[in-house]
């Protein structure tokens, strides 16, 4: 089969390979999405049209990586999901948008008769991780304890925190306590998106480090891997352009990516979810017209809006809807078996329980 597609905008499957037959480019500038979840900046890039063959990835070896569609894609990709400035600027940024709550307490604090979860990563988590332990006091998992290891931009990949001592040290103070039921971290570090020079198999050594480390601890542990969203989404013309080459296309490498994880770990469950199809469901919702008489804008007030920045942060609806995605990933409870959230017109519950739906088909 010979399919055909423009640039960065094409849809594929990702039980196929794609081998290049025939190239013609053209210029054009094109926006990269840079810095992963934490900046963007743009360039001009040769955009190429490309007739590719196609070969089933089911009679491949697992191992195999598809290199071409890696490096288009990677185009969109490497800045969204990519390298980062680190602390500084944008620790500030993500405390700014997220609220001061920070850490929800030291390793001291863990009681081994609570349901212990421990999120590390950054803001495009955060947030959830926070509000997930008031949505499963609700849903009657009364004993959820929630723990927090930040790190705001891109130091809050998994391998930026493994590789910083401080924060390194700080989660496993909180593994140490061989109480920790849930370990849950978020894409993605640079060698899992191709930015590590001569690294592009969607691995991460520093996922596998905490993991074996967790286990350690607590062989009983479960891992659970969080997909976040694409970032300055204004960026984007609508909703349809903004959810092209987006977290929604890496996600079966995550998957994988997590499949390789319960092979090294088989005694343990090693989950993922993608809280960040929220973000393109509920702009694409917004355009449409759907969500009249709660949002007014797409960027905005964090009542009011879907976004509450140029970066990206999720406004309150978001964090809602989002946040039944990770109480779904974390306790197994459907959305639409919570209670009615009676502050929106809109019903988030069939939201999130569409998103799942559809990851599920996936």
């Amino acid at each position: 089969m010979t399919i055909i597609f423009d640039s960065l905008n094409f849809e594929r499957d990702p039980y196929v390979s794609y081998t290049i037959t025939r190239v013609r480019t053209r210029e054009m500038p094109v926006q990269r999405v840079s810095e992963g979840l934490h900046h963007c900046y743009k360039f001009t890039l040769l955009s190429q049209k490309f007739h590719i063959r196609t070969v089933s990835r089911r009679f491949m070896n697992k191992n195999t990586v598809f290199m071409t569609v890696f490096l288009i894609l990677m185009v969109s990709l490497s800045g969204c999901l990519g390298s980062g400035r680190g602390n500084g600027e944008n620790d500030q940024n993500d405390e700014n948008n997220d609220g001061d709550k920070g850490d929800m307490g030291p390793p001291e604090e863990v009681n081994a008769e609570d349901y212990n979860v421990l999120y590390i990563g950054h803001s495009f988590g955060r947030i959830f991780a926070q509000t997930l332990q008031d949505y499963a006091h609700t849903a009657g998992f009364t004993n959820h304890s929630q723990f927090i290891e930040f790190s705001g931009g891109t130091s809050g990949a998994p391998d930026a925190l493994w590789a910083d001592d401080g924060h390194r040290e700080n989660i496993k103070d909180y593994l140490d306590t061989g109480e920790i039921d849930v370990l849950i971290m978020i894409c993605c570090s640079l060698e899992f998106i191709g930015q590590e020079p001569g690294i592009s198999n969607f691995t991460d050594e520093a996922i596998h480090n905490f993991t074996s480390y967790a286990v350690e601890q607590n062989p009983d542990i479960r891992i659970g891997l969080s997909m976040p969203w694409k970032d300055f989404p204004g960026d984007y013309e609508n909703a349809s352009e903004y959810a092209t080459n987006s977290t929604l296309d890496i996600l079966p490498y995550w998957v994988n990516l997590s499949q390789d994880l319960s092979v090294d770990f088989p005694n343990n469950e090693i989950f993922t979810f993608h809280h960040g199809a929220v973000a393109y469901e509920l702009r694409e919702m917004f355009e449409a017209g759907e969500l009249e008489g709660d949002i007014e804008q797409l960027q905005g007030p964090k009542q009011t809006s879907v976004f509450t920045d140029a970066k990206g942060h999720a406004g309150q609806i978001m964090i809602d809807t989002g946040t039944l995605i990770w109480l779904h990933a974390v306790h197994g409870v459907e959305p639409l078996d919570m209670p009615e959230f009676t502050q929106w017109n809109t019903d988030i519950r069939v939201i999130a329980d569409s998103v799942l739906n559809d990851q599920n088909q996936e």
